[in-house]
């Protein structure tokens, strides 16, 4: 399996991700966010899937439309 990168921050950091976070109201929402910043942190996708209890092709998904 390929490794997933964030490859354009659009000028989004770790910290700026972080508090988005905490503004969205919707659960499903969130979790995209909370995986992107994850993915950025360093972690590895099927690391994110398994945390956010999601499938590892919706974090590459998630990953490739913030790209």
């Amino acid at each position: 399996m390929k490794r997933v990168k964030i490859t354009n921050t659009h000028g989004w950091t770790v910290k700026t991700l972080r508090k988005q976070e905490r503004k969205v109201k919707d659960p499903a929402l969130r979790a995209r966010v909370m995986a992107v910043r994850l993915i950025m942190e360093g972690d590895l996708g099927k690391e994110v899937a398994a945390m956010l209890n999601l499938h590892h092709q919706s974090i590459s998904t998630y990953v490739a439309i913030f790209n």
